[in-house]
């Protein structure tokens, strides 16, 4: 897992310097990098509430929930950081 980490990173790092441009939806601007901020805040809680509640307390199918729940909360944020993007660079911030 590690290196397809630092293959993805690597990629975009080559991308930027071979371009020079980029565009990191999730820290454009500052609205979008609050609702980034709240997003990973939550997918933590969500990852540590799952795995709490599944291995410490042998409740079962609660990491499954857990990361069904990230999934709607990734495709919500989603749509939302787009959204706060394309409003705040239309406001020219």
């Amino acid at each position: 897992m590690g290196s397809f980490v630092l293959v993805v990173l690597g990629l975009g790092w080559a991308l930027r310097r071979t371009s020079g441009v980029t565009f990191d939806r999730y820290t454009s601007t500052p609205d979008a990098a609050w609702y980034f901020g709240a997003y990973l805040l939550a997918c933590l809680v969500l990852v540590a509430s799952g795995m709490t509640l599944g291995w410490g307390f042998d409740v079962r199918w609660a990491i499954a929930g857990a990361g069904l729940v990230a999934g709607v909360l990734t495709v919500v944020m989603g749509h939302r950081v787009d959204a706060t993007v394309r409003r705040e660079l239309r406001a020219g911030r």
